[in-house]
């Protein structure tokens, strides 16, 4: 689900975002170690969520660049 970016939220929507990663980033590390049959999806699939959301920040932060300019 993609929420509407503005300069009321793009703040808490970059924070939200690196929250996320950051329990990405764990979820891997457990799929590492105790990842089971399925570890290669599960770390995979993790994996690129974890760009998606890294291309989300970017994205964001160059929002809030753009619009904290033009204040």
């Amino acid at each position: 689900m993609q929420t509407k970016i503005t300069k009321s939220n793009v703040k808490a929507a970059i924070k939200d975002d690196k929250a996320h990663m950051d329990y990405l980033k764990r979820d891997v590390k457990d799929d590492q170690r105790y990842g089971g049959k399925n570890k290669d999806i599960n770390q995979t699939a993790d994996e690129k969520h974890i760009t998606r959301l890294a291309m989300d920040v970017k994205r964001d932060e160059s929002f809030m660049s753009k619009h904290s300019q033009a204040s």
